[in-house]
């Protein structure tokens, strides 16, 4: 070995390499720097890349065949006595210095290049794609090209591209046509505030060639801000075109870094035009709600392209709201197995929506969200479900702050006024509440779940005829909106303590949802008649059969958390109890919380006050929410302890906001705290004369 080396030291083999690896590492950070500047393909740098990793055998195999002498280049021999290279030392200065050279152009580059990305546009830049015109005549590319351009510009991290489904919905709000074409879209960004109209056409020139042509353009004016035109060598080549155009796009737009990003459009271009239309055609059939047909395409683009994310992704949500749980639980397990198909944006969402909705972990969501905002601030979505996902964590107060952020940034966009309305009334922060559902009424006089906010602080006031006009606005603004004041309005009732008039109200509220096809809505319905029917005393096979219906249409938290209630006022303790050992068994914290309430509820039946008191406070500790506290409270009063229980009661008296809507569902639930004020009496009556028969020191220093 130490000959070796010592050959190798003599031939120069070790001066020879680095002298290469310095030169090629210098020449390849200008190459770098320059080629983007000149347009050049990516595959110029690749090319070098390659011929200097092979160049270096090449150099090393020369260095030790020949040798530099004062006579020029002759063939190496192994005599130690040959003549010395004639620069001697220098040579390792030489080596040295090259060396040095190739680290300071490094570090200079990278440096210069980091600092060129930092000043890149901070602003976010919405963007609404128009209706292709697709002159081929081929139907296989309607929606394909607008859902591929979307992702690839997406890649931005400033770039927020706005929802088509949502377009539509406005279109038919002032009265236009389904057809999202640049007129209409143009009317669409007017009114929400986004900032380009993105529009397009394929054409078709020769027989296996196809042109794709980008517009950019100012909404406001009409002018085109920039165009872009790709050729395609046929139909497969179709989306990397649009690849290309989206990187266009984003340079244009101020993305420094466009062609880095592009690795997530690369692997989308590798899905199969057939398989992408379905799944487009899919997703606008799940924005309709039509979920039962979006499932047949789906499961079509999958079938063409297995290795399709996003589609089984689509598959899981839309089999999740018709409630087919085996197929939407294998579907998410697929697509979670190929998130690797997806772009980096792509894949934040999908997973931020498995633990949001899927596999409910409201802490994994957050972690998730929050990754997804730091790397793509413009997101609108990821803000909006970040703060949702601390809605769900009962972080009330990050959750109103995150809202807040939402509409600092998209300030006219109603859902998320409405959505901010929501936290602050769930917050407490009522007056705030209102003036958000205001704002929300002013952008869409239709957003129906704006008028919760104003019905929550009517009822928290006492106001029942306030909170019953609140209701019936909102039955005025749509199906949806008819459903969900239908339901508010049995609440009412109840929580007034008219236990009779809530039957025909719900009954007539289900056929409407029948013909609807909201099955969700008639769960929830189902589940108040239940209520009504226990409360009105009728006998508990009535009750149970009423609750049995209603979970056999959903199995979610809010269904089975009231069912388990109910029971245990009928006596059927064992069900209630299954349904507890069913939440402590899930990861999600408040889940678990409320199983341990319903344990410590049934530990109360069974005599065992200590016990019961004792699983209460682990259910709190769990989740801090109203129902426990009110629940803990009714245990301290049922035991005689009247302080405690006092202490509850005040508790749950000055977060009434979150009772408005228990289960987190934004349906109402206000007649939950119908036996408030009642408690709250009793608590303090028990709390006096327990005053009144301690010794007379005692009374004199509490009158004092």
């Amino acid at each position: 070995m130490r000959k070796l080396i010592r050959e190798l030291r003599r031939r120069e083999v070790f001066r020879t390499t680095g002298l290469y690896v310095g030169g090629v590492w210098i020449v390849l950070q200008v190459a770098d720097v320059i080629l983007p500047a000149y347009d050049a393909p990516g595959w110029v740098f690749r090319v070098l890349i390659a011929v200097a990793i092979l160049g270096l055998p090449v150099a090393v195999a020369l260095a030790w065949m020949l040798d530099l002498s004062p006579q020029g280049l002759r063939a190496e021999t192994p005599d130690s006595t040959a003549d010395p290279i004639p620069f001697g030392r220098r040579a390792d200065f030489v080596v040295i210095a090259v060396l040095l050279v190739a680290l300071g152009s490094s570090l200079y580059f990278n440096l210069e290049r980091h600092d060129a990305v930092v000043p890149g546009p901070t602003d976010p830049v919405s963007i609404l794609i128009a209706d292709f015109d697709n002159e081929t005549g081929d139907g296989v590319f309607d929606s394909v090209l607008e859902q591929g351009l979307m992702i690839g510009i997406e890649e931005s991290p400033f770039v927020a591209v706005f929802d088509r489904g949502s377009a539509q919905r406005v279109l038919s709000e002032i009265g236009e046509g389904p057809d999202l074409d640049r007129r209409a879209a143009a009317l669409v960004s007017a009114r929400e505030g986004i900032g380009f109209v993105l529009s397009g056409r394929l054409a078709q020139p020769a027989p296996e060639e196809y042109r794709v042509s980008v517009e950019l353009v100012n909404p406001l004016d009409g002018e085109t801000v920039a165009s872009f035109e790709e050729q395609a060598n046929g139909k497969p080549e179709v989306l990397r075109a649009i690849a290309d155009l989206s990187k266009d796009l984003r340079r244009e737009l101020g993305d420094v870094d466009a062609e880095s990003l592009s690795d997530g459009v690369e692997t989308f271009t590798t899905i199969s035009i057939a398989a992408m239309h379905d799944y487009a055609t899919a997703q606008q059939l799940a924005r309709d709600g039509k979920d039962d047909e979006a499932i047949a395409l789906y499961q079509s683009a999958v079938y063409k392209d297995p290795s399709f994310g996003r589609a089984w992704s689509g598959l899981g949500v839309s089999a999740d709201k018709m409630g087919y749980s085996d197929v939407a639980e294998a579907a998410w397990q697929k697509a979670m197995q190929l998130l690797g198909g997806m772009t980096e944006r792509e894949r934040y969402r999908t997973e931020g929506v498995y633990y949001l909705v899927v596999a409910p972990n409201s802490q994994k969501a957050i972690d998730t969200y929050r990754r997804l905002v730091s790397k793509y601030p413009a997101d609108d979505s990821g803000h909006n479900n970040l703060a949702l996902a601390y809605f769900i964590d009962l972080q009330f107060d990050k959750a109103f702050e995150a809202g807040r952020k939402v509409i600092d940034i998209y300030p006219g966009k109603a859902l998320y006024w409405a959505n901010y309305a929501l936290y602050a009334m769930y917050a407490n922060d009522l007056d705030t509440a209102r003036e958000a559902a205001d704002k929300t009424l002013e952008l869409n006089p239709n957003y129906h779940k704006a008028y919760l906010p104003h019905a929550a602080g009517a009822l928290v006031a006492g106001d029942i005829g306030g909170a019953r006009e609140a209701y019936l606005r909102m039955a005025e603004t749509g199906e949806r909106g008819a459903s969900l004041a239908n339901a508010g309005l049995a609440d009412l009732a109840l929580w007034s303590g008219d236990w009779s008039s809530p039957e025909a109200l719900l009954l007539s509220g289900i056929a409407a949802d029948q013909d609807n096809g909201n099955v969700r809505a008639i769960a929830t319905k189902k589940m108040l008649l239940a209520y009504a029917a226990a409360l009105a005393g009728l006998p508990s096979d009535d009750v149970v059969a009423r609750i049995d219906e209603g979970l056999g249409l959903s199995s979610r938290m809010a269904e089975r958390l009231e069912a388990a209630l109910l029971l245990i006022r009928v006596g059927e303790l064992e069900r209630a109890r299954g349904i507890a050992n069913h939440f402590t068994g899930q990861l999600d914290s408040l889940q678990r919380a409320y199983g341990r309430m319903i344990e410590a509820i049934l530990l109360a039946e069974a005599g065992e006050p200590i016990a019961a008191i004792d699983r209460m406070h682990e259910a709190l500790n769990l989740s801090d929410v109203w129902l426990i506290r009110y629940h803990l409270g009714r245990l301290y009063l049922a035991f005689g302890h009247h302080a405690e229980a006092l202490s509850e009661f005040n508790a749950c008296s000055d977060r009434l906001g979150e009772a408005y809507s228990l289960f987190l569902n934004d349906v109402p639930t206000f007649r939950y705290t119908a036996e408030l004020p009642r408690l709250s009496r009793d608590a303090e009556a028990g709390l006096s004369a327990a005053i009144e028969s301690s010794p007379s020191p005692v009374r004199e220093l509490v009158r004092e």
